[in-house]
């Protein structure tokens, strides 16, 4: 398919519940979204999104970003589609997370409103009440009653229950307000570096550029089954739905459970493009739980949010013999994914230079790239990416969360993404985090080139980091997945390519990695486990 559909300006910035708008014309009686055995037709998701938003806009503050708390329910997605036709911005919240978290977040974005899921109810009546918002949004579904314990005001908040799509000429008939490119479509929370959640605005121009950049890569069609496996919270979630809902195609909603068991799924829902973290795979392939030709029903495999190694690909695709695999990258900040790589079992990654990995690829059209140096000059080999072009943001929630993060060159302005790559005539190669780097005995080690020797030597998943031990601070590192390595004969290996400094002072095996909400190996996890050995070691204490 054009990027954008029947009616769309290809290439231009557009209102991203446009781009819905596009799946709704192409495919108005097919499903938009399926979890279990229900599903919502086109029809039906636009009718019961503008009943919602209607609800909003008559009683929350016009244009207030909208709060969506719910996690892999109808709300989270129609939720989000009812707060881009209220015109305002939509904040994700998972239920999951701590209440003093989503607090802080709906006071950081300023939210009006909460459209909240039934089973979020509890949640709700102690999150209002920290927090200045003026109404929440209780969607009724067709099988899900509104608890009794969410009465109709919660911490001066008023309380409303929205259920299904009025008579033809009523709230269905909401017409969206007026707005442009500019506009904010979604507010994103990472991780702040002072434990502060710190907000990504992202417009809708942005998220334009990136499905025009990537719809005609992935020929959407009616007939194609997503799979969502990411929360809404991460920007990964809108890799599946709105690519899936500009092509008139379903998204079909995964637990982490269902998950771990794609060639069921892919059966049961006819998953025809499948999207999620090269850790869920990598899991897979450690438990060899993926026969030759499990997965032969996908076109399309996009693995994203780490690093994806050569041989996990490979396992993958022996399983998915039909389809094609990508490996994409982006920071939230740089809307989703801005460089993609077309990965082929026929390809010649043995070079050295290349490493385990599989490459990021190269800038997706309309995006522009260059390289730094460690004095902040331009550089053609390795170095830190900084990009810009229209999938970038414009700037933090709190400005004061931009210092740094921008470079002002050639009278433009570029994002720093603070990860290194090396330039291959394959694309760049991810290499590890710029500010990953400690300071071992005095030298500076970048704990990615660290990494990557180890994925490189290893061929396994590794993670190193810096610990603060009585005797100073030392170099740690894990090998993640079977089989056990000869971690002595690795050790000569190592040593034939990094200095004895940046050699790791203990190195230990799992046979499994720890993930953690988003799919991704938890690194929290591995250093506290790290923390741990070498306390009982006698070396260090947590």
């Amino acid at each position: 398919m054009t990027a954008g559909g029947p009616g769309a300006r290809p290439g231009a910035a557009r209102m991203l519940h446009e781009w819905f708008a596009d799946g709704l014309a192409r495919n108005p009686d097919g499903p938009a979204l399926r979890i279990l055995d229900r599903s919502w037709t086109y029809t039906e998701t636009d009718a019961v999104a503008r009943t919602w938003a209607a609800a909003v806009a008559a009683a929350g503050e016009p244009g207030a970003p909208v709060a969506v708390l719910a996690s892999k329910t109808p709300e989270a997605y129609i939720g989000l589609l009812a707060a881009l036709y209220a015109g305002a911005p939509a904040v994700p919240l998972n239920p999951e997370n701590p209440v003093a978290r989503n607090a802080a977040v709906l006071r950081a974005a300023g939210c009006g409103a909460v459209i909240a899921a039934p089973d979020a109810a509890g949640q709700v009546a102690r999150l209002v009440r920290s927090a200045p918002v003026h109404v929440v949004l209780a969607p009724r579904t067709d099988r899900q009653e509104l608890p009794a314990k969410l009465p109709s005001a919660v911490g001066g908040a008023r309380v409303l229950t929205a259920g299904e799509p009025s008579e033809p000429g009523g709230a269905t008939a909401w017409k969206p307000p007026a707005g442009t490119p500019d506009d904010i479509a979604y507010i994103l929370f990472t991780s702040g570096s002072t434990g502060a959640p710190k907000g990504v605005p992202v417009s809708h121009g942005n998220v334009s550029a990136f499905l025009a950049a990537s719809l005609s890569r992935y020929a959407v069609r009616p007939e194609d089954r997503f799979s969502q496996v990411h929360e809404t919270t991460f920007d990964l979630a809108m890799c599946d739905i709105f690519p899936a809902w500009a092509g008139g195609a379903c998204v079909c909603v995964l637990s982490r459970l269902q998950a771990l068991d794609p060639a069921r799924w892919v059966r049961r829902y006819g998953l025809t493009v499948w999207h999620s973290t090269p850790s869920l795979a990598r899991g897979l392939q450690r438990g060899d739980r993926l026969a030759p030709g499990s997965l032969a029903g996908l076109r399309q495999s996009v693995f994203a949010g780490e690093p994806l190694l050569v041989d996990t690909a490979r396992y993958w695709r022996r399983a998915a013999p039909d389809g094609v695999l990508d490996n994409i990258y982006g920071p939230t900040e740089l809307t989703i994914a801005c460089t993609a790589f077309r990965w082929r079992p026929d390809q010649d990654l043995s070079d050295p230079r290349y490493g385990a990995t599989v490459p990021i690829g190269d800038p997706n059209d309309g995006m522009e790239a260059m390289l730094l140096a460690p004095d902040g000059s331009p550089h053609d080999g390795t170095g830190e990416l900084v990009m810009t072009g229209p999938q970038m943001f414009r700037g933090y929630l709190d400005p004061a969360q931009d210092a740094g993060r921008f470079l002002h060159h050639d009278g433009r302005r570029w994002y720093r993404t603070g990860d290194q790559v090396r330039a291959t005539v394959h694309g760049w190669v991810h290499l590890g985090r710029k500010d990953a780097q400690v300071k071992i005995n005095g030298y500076r080690v970048e704990v990615g080139e660290v990494e990557a020797a180890l994925r490189d030597t290893s061929g396994a998943e590794a993670v190193a980091f810096a610990l603060d031990a009585p005797g100073g601070t030392r170099l740690v590192a894990y090998l993640l997945g079977a089989p056990e390595p000869d971690t002595a004969a690795l050790a000569e290996r190592l040593a034939d390519r990094l200095p004895a400094y940046m050699l790791p002072r203990h190195l230990w095996w799992l046979p499994d990695a720890p993930l953690n909400a988003h799919g991704k190996t938890d690194r929290t996890r591995l250093r506290e486990d790290a923390v741990g050995r070498l306390g009982h070691e006698g070396e260090a204490t947590p």
